[in-house]
């Protein structure tokens, strides 16, 4: 019989008390769960017109609605029991399912049957089909508070139908059994065997994988060619073709070292990290956009794709790249690196209009959650959020307790998740360039106060009254006409179309317009209200004002809406485009003061706009300041001075406004994790999933399947920038003897060299995955993995020094009949490119690929009927210089909603979630994309182009030779020429094509060659 324990406070109790006062608890618990079940179930209170009602009204519905898939047998000949709970014995009611009984014999109206028939709660609707009719629901409502009266035949009825066993350990249960399961064993060295090839087995890795051959009766293949292998090399580590030169040299290199050092030299290029950070991006599920219906940008989130390829690059310690990622911000010396790798918290989709947004939050930390575990543990994690795993040892508890590590995270936001980060390297460069700045604006203020002052003189000797102007202590009339700014003025306006003569001194607008205070408009710009409403697109204003002596120098003060012209006495004195939200002041020029006269003058504007909130007002003042002698030269300059040098003058005035407003970079920005400070909020078990549904409060801890200790972390100061938490987390990750993180790292190596990991399920080493074919071997890696420090760069030539990486990938009859799958490695397994992979070698092939590193995503050119796709209009796609378009695939911008042909035709990864493995798939719209995309079309003709370029115009035998060969990276065969001759006369005679269109097919025809895609 299975042991049910009342609710999930049993469950805890178990994993916590000692073994005899469990024993105890068990035995009481069993006890009283059955007297309590045998008390109900007998139920003596129940006569016949119960049992009547049961049989006659209850059964039906029950039979009708509920039971076909609450106990009731499958096609299968099985019992179908969703969600535990099963409804064809009142046993099955009162113990319940997923969430506990379904029946409160205390509080009957509280059931949870009845709960899931009212469809009061959207999380609990039964039967999902329909909701029940009224009659039908109130007949189920009045047996519950009978007490669920059954049949007479079945009311002493204890047998309750076992749930069918989905995996292959008894879900929520952490048995002795589960504990042997290979990946939950503890991580040990393995000797390695002996062999009876041992000429063969040189290496410990060949020996691992000859003895298992051997077992099988299975011959390892000869080795590759060094063409194959020199090909193999340069796609597996740096994932760009070696040039013919590259090849040819490496096949004449006889030396014993000639081989390891191909190695080193590929295995210390900025391309390696190149090729190897996209594996990790895969798993991580790395995109630069937010996802769902806006899909808005990650901005700065390039700068951890750029933090992975440096940590590959400098052979960064895989203990401590995870420890980066994972609690960066925590570390002692944080450094600028460590923050950036947090953005791993900021991958994920976020949707910024949840209708759920409690539900969301944690819908948001489940990524997290199955990101960190299935990405370092390869455990899936993720399937215990709403029930014990099904398959593995993997309790609800456990998925809560490692969401524990990660609650105190704060949501991504689009205003809260971007740092600058202090950065050495840029504030010495900042310094720098201040002192620069400095030193220029020096040089360029010498220079203008030397004009400035040359001006003067010139100006004063020509006209002595200037000097006036220009003294500090002048003071006249202050205003001429007052603006609205603290006392509303009278305009007269119309906005009907006037007549022509409308600005000139003679129109009379008094008698012919209306009278209202200014400002005119219907919005509020600057906080101001308007004192007149205007909503038609154009306006014409007039007012008048008297002068006794003509002014030398006046300020227009206006506050205007788009396009705007203003006239005095009848002479066009200013125009103004776009807008302002406050009043601007603008010193009237010479030509505009002589339109002044003694006597009556009139000022006129004409505003027009399209929309917005509309305004216009405008006043006249007297300078009552001294004029500087800058702006002295723009309204006379030019009657004492050459356009060359006001010009010069200034062009230096606005370098200097350019220099003066320049910022400095001290720090880097970054998408990074962020917590809300202090001791994180309490976290429970969610009943089912739901985030509103609390059960038991767990604190942080590991997995108890691998028997850790959980953490003990105390509090922490309410002012403290992070709990502590994901450094425990990390420490853990980082153990040399955890039984995952070594194995999943190390499988994962692997795969990217041999087609599969030694494990087929790089993020799943539990029961539903695939078991590794050779355990041993990986468990030897592994350990081999942390006593070398966790050096990815020694294991990649550990790997590649092997004699079973060297293998040729040729087939084998008599081994293929054996072992189809190459399931025993005894050859290497023949790979087509990926998609990053097609891409750059392409680019390589045409002469276009730029190795420019780092910085911002550049956006490839998409198709149109791309763009159309996006669920924004336009589908908010940059453009990127021209220089930018042959930079290396990695550096592509990643939005989720808009995804490049070229790379999504071969099998790109999926963002929207982690991506272990990479399907390659084989279908017809990978050759029609191949032949006839714009993208392809543009290299092939880049291609021809360069070919033309090295060999030179027409088209000849060389041509053809120098296309295949620089494609191939070997010199072709005789035959091989001999078709592209004939192919070539063939498009040329019966298509009439010329030398260079020709020469544009034939390199589109070889860059779609299997040579070109495949490596052996």
């Amino acid at each position: 019989m299975m042991i049910r324990f009342p609710d999930n406070r049993s469950n805890h109790l178990s994993m916590s008390l000692p073994l005899i006062l469990l024993t105890s608890v068990m035995l009481w618990s069993v006890s009283l769960q059955a007297n309590e079940e045998a008390s109900e179930i007998s139920h003596p209170s129940f006569n016949l017109d119960e049992r009547t009602f049961f049989q006659k009204k209850v059964k039906p519905i029950l039979k009708e609605h509920c039971t076909e898939c609450h106990g009731g047998l499958g096609r299968n000949g099985k019992h179908k029991i969703k969600g535990g709970l099963q409804l064809i014995s009142r046993k099955g009611i009162l113990l319940g399912g997923d969430h506990g009984p379904a029946y409160d014999s205390k509080n009957p109206e509280e059931s949870f049957i009845l709960k899931m028939i009212s469809y009061s709660d959207g999380d609990y609707e039964m039967p999902p089909d329909g909701k029940l009719s009224d009659e039908k629901i109130a007949i189920l409502t009045s047996w519950v508070s009978m007490g669920l009266p059954w049949e007479e035949s079945t009311i002493n009825d204890l047998v309750v139908i076992e749930k069918e066993k989905t995996g292959a350990f008894e879900p929520g249960v952490v048995s002795e059994e589960a504990k042997k399961w290979w990946s939950n064993k503890p991580l040990a060295r393995p000797d390695v065997p002996e062999v009876n090839q041992k000429s063969w087995a040189h290496h410990p890795i060949d020996a691992f994988v000859l003895n298992q051959l051997e077992e099988n009766k299975l011959s390892p293949n000869p080795p590759a060619t060094k063409r194959e292998l020199v090909r193999r090399a340069y796609f597996n580590l740096i994932g760009l073709p070696p040039t013919a030169n590259q090849v040819k040299a490496f096949e004449n290199d006889d030396s014993p070292k000639a081989w390891e050092n191909l190695i080193d030299d590929l295995l210390a290029r900025p391309e390696y990290g190149e090729k190897w950070a996209r594996h990790w991006l895969d798993v991580v599920r790395y995109a630069e956009s937010n996802g769902f219906e806006r899909d808005s940008n990650k901005d700065f989130i390039w700068r951890y794709r750029d933090y992975v390829i440096d940590a590959f690059n400098q052979d960064k310690p895989w203990d401590q790249f995870m420890t980066e990622q994972i609690a960066g911000d925590e570390m002692d010396g944080s450094t600028k690196d460590a923050r950036i790798a947090t953005g791993f918290f900021r991958l994920m989709q976020w949707d910024d209009e949840p209708a759920d947004r409690l539900q969301h939050k944690y819908d948001v930390l489940d990524d997290i959650v199955r990101t960190a575990s299935e990405g370092f543990l390869g455990m899936t994690l993720g399937c215990a959020r709403c029930h014990e795993h099904k398959a593995d040892p993997i309790l609800q508890e456990d998925y809560y307790k490692f969401m524990a590590f990660f609650h105190g995270v704060t949501q991504h936001s689009k205003n809260n998740v971007i740092e600058t980060i202090p950065d050495p390297e840029s504030e010495a460069l900042a310094q720098d360039q201040k002192e620069e700045n400095l030193k220029q604006q020096q040089q360029l203020k010498r220079r203008i106060a030397n004009f400035e002052k040359q001006a003067q003189k010139l100006f004063v000797e020509k006209d002595p009254s200037i000097k006036s102007l220009l003294n500090p202590d002048r003071v006249e009339n202050p205003e001429i006409l007052e603006t609205s700014e603290k006392k509303a003025h009278i305009w007269h306006y119309t906005l009907k179309n006037p007549s022509n003569d409308w600005f000139e001194v003679s129109f009379r607008h008094e008698e012919k317009w209306k009278a209202a205070p200014a400002p005119f408009g219907n919005g509020r710009p600057g906080g101001k209200k308007h004192n007149t409403s205007w909503t038609t697109s154009d306006i014409w204003l007039r007012t008048s004002f008297m002068l006794t002596e003509i002014p030398t120098a006046v300020e227009l003060r206006i506050m205007w809406d788009e396009d705007t012209e203003v006239y005095l006495n009848g002479q066009k004195i200013a125009d103004f485009n776009g807008y302002v939200t406050s009043y601007q002041t603008k010193l009237l020029s010479t030509q505009a003061l002589a339109a002044f006269q003694t006597g009556r003058n009139t000022l006129a504007i004409h505003c027009k706009q399209t929309g917005g909130g509309q305004f216009i007002d405008a006043g006249l003042k007297i300078v009552d300041r001294a004029i500087s002698i800058a702006e002295l030269i723009d309204l006379k300059g030019s009657e004492i001075l050459s356009e060359k040098r006001i010009a010069k003058h200034k062009n230096d005035k606005q370098a200097l406004k350019k220099l003066q407003n320049q910022k400095f970079v001290t720090g880097v920005k970054a998408m990074v994790v962020q917590e809300y400070g202090g001791t994180p909020q309490d976290l429970f078990v969610h009943v089912r999933g739901s985030a509103h549904s609390p059960g038991d409060k767990v604190e942080p801890g590991f997995p108890a399947i691998f028997g850790y200790k959980d953490p003990k972390i105390s509090p922490v100061d309410s002012k403290a920038r992070t709990s502590g938490r994901r450094t425990e987390l990390a420490k853990w990750l980082s153990l040399p003897e955890n039984p995952r993180t070594s194995r999943v790292a190390v499988n994962r190596v692997w795969q990217h060299h041999f087609g599969r990991g030694i494990s087929a399920t790089p993020s799943d080493f539990g029961t539903l995955g695939q078991q590794p074919t050779h355990p041993e071997l990986l468990d030897w890696l592994a350990s081999e993995f942390v006593s070398q420090g966790w050096s990815l760069k020694n294991l990649h030539k550990l790997i590649m020094t092997s004699n079973t990486y060297q293998m040729s990938s040729a087939p084998n009859e008599a081994s293929l009949s054996i072992d189809p799958a190459n399931n025993n490695f005894w050859r290497m397994n023949m790979r087509r490119l990926n998609a990053e992979e097609i891409r750059d070698a392409i680019l390589a092939t045409t002469g276009k690929l730029s190795l420019e590193k780092g910085g911002p995503s550049f956006y490839p050119i998409l198709p149109e009927a791309v763009l159309a796709t996006s669920s924004t209009k336009g589908g908010k796609w940059g453009r990127s210089d021209e220089s930018q378009l042959g930079r290396r695939s990695i550096y592509i911008k990643i939005k989720r909603s808009l995804q490049v042909p070229e790379l999504i035709d071969f099998d790109f990864a999926d963002t929207d979630a982690p991506c272990p493995v990479r399907f390659v798939t084989t279908v017809p719209t990978q050759a029609l994309g191949s032949l006839n995309s714009e993208f392809i079309t543009r290299q092939a003709n880049d291609f021809a182009a360069r070919v033309r370029k090295e060999v030179g115009p027409g088209l000849t035998e060389n041509h053809i030779r120098y296309s295949l060969q620089t494609a191939l990276s070997r010199a072709p065969e005789n035959w091989e020429l001999g078709e592209c001759k004939k192919f070539v006369s063939k498009l040329k005679l019966e298509n009439s094509l010329s030398d260079d269109e020709a020469l544009n097919r034939l390199c589109l025809l070889i860059l779609n060659l299997n040579e070109f895609m495949y490596i052996d």
